[in-house]
Order: structure tokens, then C-alpha cells, then sequence
């Protein structure tokens, strides 16, 4: 067993300004195992083995399953996706332990002219784990990615994750993020449009309960002419639970004609459900188009009354409007496919 190494550890400490609202404790204090990648014999995914789909299954860090159709390499913890790469990419990443450190990095090197969608999944069955990890992008120019992010962890996991993406000229990454699992959890992203006509879209779904604590920490610079940001959250919080949106973007004098969009929406369900919501901007030119903001408040009673009087209960009528929440989110996901499966799993 071993304590966590606050050096090795990307989550930054109370200090911080952006880690100020967290808990960081509940981390931090645990004493983990190291990784002995015990194997997994109960492995029941055969419903994320869709037909057309490249995949990349991963138990306890280790390659269960793997299908690649496509021109799609994975060397150490490197997955290049070549512009002939048409077929979408599923990569699941399944925890089967017990007070164990999982810290598998991985990166997205995508190539010129690729146009490719990735659904990557994090699940867990046992508690207490720690997945501190970082997804690295390498995303080359005249490029569209979509990358869909779903985290459904054991309620008793913790998570530190870390998004680094690298978007060179003329090219996008749409990131879908819905955080449904895990005890503590805290999304990081790191985004620097560095290059002409760079774009990144953040749509964010949180919908938590009990205890639960979700953070997305974002930082984005905006370097490059014409570069173009867009961050968006909704959060559904119930009972006690605590919603963090800490975004910070900065313009720079070289990034002119540049966009930047902030927006937090926050539903509360619990009363002592609890969001911070912190959308910053610093911008140092005159030639750009922006807007923040950040709204809280509860499920609108005159359409639930509107809903109750057409039939329905009131909690059939609330759940009809949180599912209208979400489907808002997942209707923007170019695949059906995946879109059902974030509903079912």
C-alpha cells in the first residue's frame, strides 16, 4: 500500500484557486495498492461490440478484447487514427478492484484530413480505486474529431482525469462529457488554440446524487487568428450532492476575429444539492465575439403543473423534463448508436 504522491498527482491542492471548492481530502488521505492487473473473468460487454465499430477493450488496464477494422494502430499508449479511418472507435476501460491506483495514460494521435468519432467508457464493479490518468490528443490539421466521454465509475471510486488536446490548424474537437458515476470526480482540461481556425466544443452533462462531488476544471488559451471556443454544462444535483464549473479562457493579442462562449445551467433537485459555477474571461483584443454566464435553479413548476395536468404525476412529469435535459445533450451526437447506449447503460 502505498499513500498518493501529491508530486505525481496532476489534481492540484486546496490552494489552488480553481481546487479551492474541492474535496480534495477524501483523495488524497487513501492509501491504494499498486495495479497487479488481476485478470477479469466475468466480462459481460458483448452489448459495446457493435457491427462497424473499430474497439479497444481494456480490464484492469490490460487489452481484453480489441477489433480494429480500420487503419488504426495501438502501440503502447499511443492509438494513431489515419485519415482512411471512416468507422467509429469505442474504447472501454473497465475497473474490477478493490483500493487499487490505475494510472494508464493514453493518446490520440489523429492524422490530416480524418474525420472520426470516438466513444470512450469508463465503468468499475468494486470500490475505492483511484483512476488518475490523462488523454493526450494529437489532433493534425483539416481535421474534425468527436470524442464522447462517458463516466459511470462505482459511487465509491475517484477520479482524476487530465485532457490535453493539441488541435493544429483548421481542425475541431467536439467533446461530449456526461458524468453520471464515481464518489469524487474532476475532469481537467488543458486547451491551447495555438493555431489558425482551431475549434473546441464542451457539451457537459452532469447528473448526480447522495454525496457526490463532479468538477470540470477548464483552462483554454486562445493563441491562434480566428480560433473559436465553446463550453457548455448542464448539471442535474440531487440530494447532497456538489457540482463544480471553474472555466477560465484567456484571448490573447495574436488571436483576433476569436470566439468564446461560457455557459453553466443548473438544476437542483436536493436542497442541499450545492453548485459553484465560476465562468471567467480575460480577454486582451477588441476583435472577438463573447458571452458567459451561469444559471441556477429548480424544475420550472408551470410546465410541471402543465405536465400533471395532462395526466401525468408529478413524478412522472419531473423525470419527463430532467430526460428532456439530457436528450437535448445526446441529440447532438452524430450516432445513434452510442446515443442509446448512453441511455442504457
Amino acid at each position: 500500500m502505498r499513500n498518493l504522491d501529491i508530486k505525481n498527482f496532476p489534481l492540484a491542492n486546496k490552494k489552488t484557486e480553481e481546487f479551492r471548492k474541492c474535496n480534495v481530502k477524501n483523495i488524497i488521505e487513501l492509501q491504494y495498492k499498486e495495479n497487479s492487473f488481476k485478470d477479469v473473468v466475468n466480462f459481460d460487454f458483448d452489448f459495446l461490440k457493435l457491427e462497424g465499430f473499430n474497439r479497444v477493450f481494456f480490464a484492469n488496464e490490460k487489452i481484453k478484447d480489441q477489433n480494429l477494422i480500420d487503419d488504426i494502430s495501438l502501440e503502447e499508449n499511443i492509438i494513431t487514427i489515419n485519415k482512411e479511418c471512416k468507422n467509429p472507435i469505442i474504447i472501454l476501460n473497465y475497473y474490477e478492484d478493490e483500493n487499487t491506483i490505475f494510472e494508464k495514460d493514453l493518446k490520440y494521435s489523429i492524422n490530416s484530413n480524418s474525420d472520426i468519432l470516438i466513444f470512450e467508457i469508463f465503468i468499475s464493479k468494486n470500490k475505492k480505486n483511484l483512476i488518475n490518468q490523462k488523454r493526450d490528443f494529437d489532433i493534425k490539421s483539416s481535421s474534425n474529431v468527436e470524442y464522447v466521454y462517458l463516466q459511470k465509475l462505482s459511487f465509491d471510486d475517484f477520479l482524476d482525469i487530465k485532457f490535453e488536446p493539441s488541435i493544429k490548424e483548421d481542425s475541431k474537437l467536439k467533446f461530449f462529457n456526461f458524468n453520471f458515476g464515481a464518489s469524487n470526480a474532476y475532469n481537467q482540461f488543458d486547451i491551447n488554440l495555438d493555431y489558425a481556425n482551431s475549434n473546441f466544443e464542451m457539451e457537459a452533462l452532469t447528473n448526480i446524487s447522495k454525496k457526490q462531488e463532479i468538477a470540470n476544471i477548464v483552462s483554454t488559451i486562445h493563441n491562434g487568428k480566428n480560433s473559436s471556443s465553446s463550453i457548455k454544462a448542464n448539471h442535474i444535483l440531487d440530494e447532497n450532492s456538489h457540482g463544480i464549473f471553474e472555466v477560465k479562457t484567456r484571448v490573447n493579442h495574436e488571436a483576433n476575429n476569436s470566439a468564446v462562449i461560457q455557459n453553466s445551467k443548473t438544476t437542483l433537485l436536493g436542497d442541499d444539492a450545492i453548485i459553484n459555477a465560476n465562468p471567467r474571461l480575460e480577454i486582451f483584443i477588441d476583435e472577438l465575439t463573447a458571452s458567459h454566464g451561469a444559471t441556477t435553479g429548480s424544475l420550472d413548476e408551470d410546465i410541471l403543473y402543465y405536465l400533471q395536468s395532462r395526466g401525468l404525476s408529478r413524478t412522472q412529469a419531473s423525470k419527463m423534463m430532467l430526460e428532456a435535459i439530457e436528450n437535448a445533450i445526446l441529440a447532438k451526437i452524430s450516432n445513434e448508436e452510442i446515443r442509446n447506449i448512453i441511455k442504457e447503460i
